[in-house]
């Protein structure tokens, strides 16, 4: 069940984005029907659930005019996000990211924003979040196109806090292919976007953020080793000499 923020938040995208639609769609005829496509010209009528999830993972080539089309999906994205329910959360780009939605009028990008920095708050905020931390954390970095907002919030959650336990499991997740300077578990869509990933920026807050941390919570000593990895330049993780300082995992 959605916390009453972000309740509140899908309600505020509700509201701002009600009665829009794509009004010259004609959509991409060899992927969807006449009557599908007629749904992104019609305003606030329910998509079918496997319909509305299809459009969101499209290219913007898929549409005429792919903002709108998103301005019209918004409120039932939102709140399909909100109630844990969508299975490829993490699995595949969602196009909002590419809609250009920050320099949308402001009261249109503030309310986008603000679902995002509660989605994320209340899924780092509750024991047993309906989608993994790292599935939502990859789906806000698509759809915001950068993973900073993120790590920001996460860094200033109180030491010991659940935020920390979602840590260990995240990092646990994370952490081979982090040493492996790869971001496929953390975020697979980077590819799709014409900018620079994030790799770096993760690494060094990983490095800064977590150990201290883990240490609280009494995390598994050779993830703490490899964590320190990440301070060494890439073949310098690789040693002998260094890895005959890991903790035994017997």
């Amino acid at each position: 069940m959605a916390s009453t923020a972000l309740a509140a938040a899908v309600d505020r995208v509700r509201t701002v984005f009600a009665g829009m639609t794509s009004p010259n769609e004609t959509g991409c005829t060899h992927c969807y029907g006449e009557e599908e496509i007629a749904l992104l010209r019609t305003p606030d009528e329910p998509l079918p659930e496997d319909l509305m999830i299809s459009f969101v993972h499209k290219t913007p080539d898929h549409f005429t005019d792919h903002p709108a089309a998103f301005r019209r999906l918004l409120p039932q994205f939102t709140a399909y996000l909100a109630s844990g329910r969508f299975e490829a959360l993490g699995y595949g780009s969602i196009g909002h990211g590419r809609t250009g939605w920050h320099s949308w009028p402001e009261q249109q990008a503030t309310a986008v924003d603000q679902f995002l920095n509660v989605w994320w708050l209340d899924t780092l905020a509750t024991a047993s979040p309906a989608n993994s931390v790292d599935a939502v954390f990859a789906a806000c970095a698509d759809l915001r196109g950068t993973v900073t907002p993120m790590l920001d919030r996460w860094a200033a959650q109180p030491v010991g806090s659940l935020a920390d336990a979602h840590l260990v499991e995240t990092i646990d997740h994370w952490i081979d292919d982090l040493i492996n300077d790869c971001l496929q578990r953390v975020t697979s869509s980077w590819y799709w976007f014409d900018r620079e990933e994030p790799l770096a920026e993760i690494q060094a807050w990983v490095l800064a953020h977590a150990p201290a941390r883990l240490w609280a919570r009494n995390a598994d000593p050779l993830l703490h080793f490899k964590i320190g990895l990440l301070a060494l330049p890439y073949d310098g993780r690789w040693s002998e000499d260094v890895w005959a300082n890991a903790p035994s995992t017997s």
